[in-house]
């Protein structure tokens, strides 16, 4: 029986990949926990909020201190971890797995940042969706921006389980693979 084609080798399995995803929720779920503690400690300190619906620029305030406070940190988590020697994130260590290029060579920095980018696209368009229905304004852009980030959250993630490469590795020329036992990047022959 003739073996599978090299191209197929650096395919980590699914469970590899959903032990990475696990990792880095650890390390995304302590920082929103520092944060929640820092707000429940702030709180008291701002007085009673306005009960009224937030204007306009308050909304947009809003957005920017959502992104600024949890999707800023969490990019750069990624792109900072991915782009060091390791490749890979504290998820993707405890994975074996690696950023690679198309190639499996180390890829370039603006690769890893884009990636990332792309790959943090539905978490920021979900944040948005869901602070308009917290708030309870603009109840059909909140649906919309809710259903649109589950659409490009399966865009990344489900290609990903099938052994293939998600919107944000195609966008950015990036691929995960499995690392080789000494923590490279697995080189085929």
């Amino acid at each position: 029986m003739p073996s599978a084609p090299a191209t197929a080798t650096w395919r980590p399995a699914p469970a590899a990949r959903v032990r990475s995803w696990f990792g880095d929720w650890l390390v995304v779920g302590a920082w929103l926990g520092v944060l929640s503690l820092a707000a429940l400690l702030v709180r008291p300190l701002l007085g009673d909020p306005d009960p009224g619906p937030p204007g306009p620029r308050a909304l947009l305030v809003a957005d920017g201190a959502v992104a600024l406070a949890t999707v800023v940190p969490y990019v750069a988590y990624l792109a900072l971890s991915e782009s060091s020697r390791h490749r890979a994130t504290v998820g993707k260590r405890w994975g074996g797995l690696v950023v690679a290029d198309v190639t499996g060579a180390r890829p370039g920095t603006s690769q890893v940042w884009l990636r990332n980018l792309v790959k943090a696209l539905p978490w920021h368009v979900a944040h948005l969706g869901v602070l308009r229905a917290v708030l309870d304004v603009q109840p059909t852009l909140a649906m919309t921006l809710t259903g649109l980030s589950l659409v490009l959250a399966g865009a990344c993630a489900a290609p990903a389980l099938a052994g293939g490469r998600g919107l944000h590795d195609r966008v950015a020329g990036t691929r995960v693979e499995r690392a080789s036992t000494d923590g490279s990047a697995r080189v085929d022959a």
